[in-house]
């Protein structure tokens, strides 16, 4: 069973696509030029942006051990997380430098072969600064700097953009007061902005300038959208830093100072905690400094006045012993301080790379462990992080197990301290022996000894600092970045955005698609039958009328209820078309069909059949349309019996003619459908049924199936004596034309007429739904 839509789909062969090509060649040439050539506009007035790049490797490092406690605290890390640099790089903070040194807070244009073009640096006839932004409104807009002799104006007037935005947005206009008769030099005060412009040169054309507002607006509005941070490859610790501008000279300026600013944020950094301890020192020295001058004045003062310059042997020892306890004492609280600094860094740092020199030092192999396996986790950690989420359960245990290593590290510090504070309790025990000792000696030189050992351990302790603080300003202005600069900043000058090759190829592309897409659309519309013309241009066959465009309900005869319609009045012309053909003494047999479903053929035979009996025309209609009969709905009779009977003889003629509310006319119902309805046409009946209704009637119309569908058609065209092809407007294909003439021309058939139906071109509206399934 195959079903028949409205319009029938039309399947193309590379024998039409050709002639497609070549019928319509000069259009899609045509289409494809205009499309060119407003991609040609595009690309012209489309900024060109240029990308400069540089690339840095991230260089691991690690600080050489010096054996020292203090200096120790300050080592680095051994490596460094590519994706942090990227994101850091990424910051405001890092591109606030570069800001604050390359130009973006004004940005100048000229207009040049009605285009606007940015000018940077020495093309600048004059320099705006001190520009402070009053109102926010006033950044992005373009603004004009018009030059009056010694003096200039400023004005603002709306793009074509803006103007269609705000049209079409409704978007209130942007309100700028022209301000005129401005001195250069002279600082500007608007209800927008403050700035001063110091002019360079002479200049007589207009220079627009777009004000960008503060640092951090720029770098929110501009920079972040241009700037690309990426790493270079995969599993490789170098970074490649591209920033893209309208300018390549300004792109290659921001990004070395964007390197430069880079380098300097992690030189400092590693300083700042350098920094720490030579405050720490510096500190320490100011303290000891005043109590070992004090100290000096004492000795020297008790050396006077007792007249003893040196002690004896056993007051000597005495001094010595007790020197070195408080020595020893002074360096357990420098250790002291130094733990309390590591407990410090390791719950605020993530990385404790650089405390393991200190903790080395301290003799803490236990804790040393504890932060290898806390690396070791920490990498595993990385790893996971970059292919699973934090949900994932292995990355969760992980995590966990950096928590418990952190936490042990910190109980292991506070230990350490207990175990010096613990030490130190034990000094000073023996520091009391010594002391108690010492009471045996004479009461001038026993004094000797303790103002001699303060100054003896205020005097070393002062030399050890002096040593380190040198050692660590050695340090600081030899500290190195982490990062290493492998291609300094480069452009080809050649501009990345937009691609003109690119865009144009696309284009042209784009022009013969919509060309070619077009001239199917137009091969497609042509393919139908338009109108009377299109049928008379492409066939010889007799024309006999046209019925206009009418919308109707289904299954009405129209012509009956609006006699005066334009559609009525077209079967009238065709009723009048139609006599001059009927000549002969007995009825007239004039067969209706179509080329396809769904062209109108039984309404037509309806309506022909009705405009007839209106001039009393003795008329029959037969439905030969056996599988799919439609036509007795038009008349409200039943089909229970009908022609299918006669010609199976199951029924006499009088039995399957019925008549209607028409006087005369009369209707002979298909009947019921038979299953063999091409062997039931050949029957001998047929020929009785027309020879005794030509005696009964003037007129005999036989509804049939589409002759383009069912044979069934072509057996009663040879009984009829004019068939007429039904043509639908904009529904029947040329080429079913041109089946039709082959047909025609194959089986010999004679009087063979066409009737346009559905044509817009007459007036009146005509349409109903119609539609065949044919088994």
């Amino acid at each position: 069973m195959s079903k028949h839509q409205n319009k029938p789909s039309q399947e193309f062969t590379f024998h039409d696509i050709g002639n497609i090509f070549k019928q319509y060649k000069w259009s899609i040439i045509i289409i494809t030029i205009i499309v060119s050539l407003l991609s040609y506009v595009y690309v012209y007035f489309k900024t060109p942006i240029y990308v400069s790049y540089s690339i840095i490797k991230v260089k691991a490092t690690e600080k050489t051990n010096t054996g020292d406690v203090i200096n120790n605290t300050i080592a680095t890390t051994k490596s460094k997380d590519v994706l942090e640099e990227i994101s850091l790089l990424k910051t405001f903070k890092i591109n606030k430098q570069p800001l604050e040194k390359i130009g973006f807070k004004v940005r100048y244009f000229i207009e040049k072969e009605y285009k606007k073009i940015e000018i940077y640096e020495e093309e600048l006839p004059f320099e705006i600064n001190k520009v402070q932004i009053l109102n926010e409104k006033i950044i992005g807009k373009m603004l004009t700097v018009l030059p009056m002799g010694n003096h200039y104006e400023i004005k603002y007037e709306p793009s074509y953009k803006e103007k269609i935005k705000q049209k079409i947005f409704q978007i209130p206009p942007f309100s700028f007061k022209e301000i005129k008769n401005l001195n250069y030099e002279e600082m500007i005060r608007h209800p927008y902005f403050r700035l001063k412009i110091n002019k360079r040169y002479k200049f007589e054309e207009p220079i627009y300038i777009v004000l960008q507002g503060e640092k951090r607006d720029i770098f929110e509005r501009s920079i972040r959208k241009s700037l690309n941070i990426t790493q270079l490859q995969k599993d490789t610790s170098l970074i490649k830093i591209s920033f893209e501008d309208t300018i390549p000279k300004r792109a290659n300026l921001y990004v070395d100072a964007l390197t430069k600013s880079f380098i300097d944020y992690s030189i400092k950094s590693k300083n700042t905690q350098n920094s720490k301890t030579l405050n720490f020192i510096t500190e320490e020295l100011e303290n000891i400094k005043t109590e070992l001058k004090e100290s000096e004045q004492k000795l020297e003062s008790h050396q006077i006045s007792t007249n003893i310059v040196q002690p004896s042997v056993q007051a000597s020892l005495y001094i010595r012993n007790l020197s070195d306890i408080d020595i020893e004492i002074s360096e357990n609280k420098l250790k002291t301080k130094l733990v309390l600094n590591l407990i410090d860094f390791v719950r605020n740092n993530y990385n404790l790379d650089a405390i393991a020199p200190s903790i080395s030092k301290l003799e803490d192999q236990n804790t040393l462990t504890l932060i290898t396996k806390l690396q070791d986790e920490q990498s595993l950690e990385e790893e996971l992080t970059q292919e699973y989420t934090d949900e994932y359960p292995k990355l969760k245990i992980v995590r966990k197990q950096i928590d418990t290593l952190r936490n042990k590290i910190i109980y292991n510090l506070k230990s350490l301290r207990t175990n010096i504070n613990y030490e130190n309790e034990n000094l000073a025990k023996r520091k009391q022996t010594y002391e108690k000792n010492m009471k045996t000696l004479p009461s001038k030189e026993r004094e000797l000894v303790n103002i001699k050992r303060n100054y003896e351990v205020k005097s070393k302790m002062y030399g050890y600092l002096l040593k380190k603080q040198a050692e660590n300003k050695i340090i600081q202005l030899a500290t190195f970045s982490d990062y290493q600069i492998i291609d300094d900043a480069y452009n080809t000058n050649i501009p990345v955005k937009p691609k003109k090759s690119l865009i144009l190829a696309t284009s042209i592309l784009i022009g013969l698609l919509l060309g070619t897409i077009l001239a199917l659309i137009r091969y497609s519309r042509n393919a139908y039958i338009q109108n009377k013309n299109d049928l008379q241009n492409i066939t010889e066959l007799p024309f006999y009328g046209s019925i206009p465009y009418y919308k109707q309900k289904k299954y009405q005869v129209s012509v009956h209820n609006k006699v005066k319609s334009p559609f009525s009045e077209a079967f009238r012309t065709l009723r009048t078309n139609l006599q001059f053909m009927s000549q002969t003494d007995k009825g007239t047999v004039m067969l209706i069909t179509s080329t396809i479903p769904g062209e109108g053929k039984s309404t037509t035979v309806a309506n022909l059949a009705t405009i007839l009996e209106m001039t009393r025309y003795k008329t029959i209609i037969i439905n030969f349309d056996l599988r799919k009969p439609t036509l007795h709905n038009f008349f409200d009779i039943g089909n229970e019996k009908g022609v299918s009977d006669f010609l199976g003889g199951y029924a006499s003629l009088d039995e399957i003619i019925s008549s209607t509310e028409f006087a005369n006319l009369d209707i002979i119902p298909s009947g019921p459908i038979p299953t063999n309805p091409a062997e039931l046409i050949l029957s001998k009946n047929l020929q009785i049924l027309f020879e005794e209704l030509k005696e009964r009637y003037e007129y005999i119309i036989i509804d049939t199936a589409p002759i383009g569908i069912i044979s069934d058609t072509k057996i009663l065209m040879q009984h009829s004596d004019l068939n007429l092809i039904i043509i639908r407007e904009d529904y029947a294909k040329k080429e079913f034309i041109f089946t039709l003439e082959e047909m025609i021309a194959k089986h010999n058939f004679k009087n063979i007429g066409l009737i346009l139906n559905a044509s817009k071109a007459i007036g009146g509206e005509y349409g109903y739904g119609y539609s065949y399934e044919y088994k």
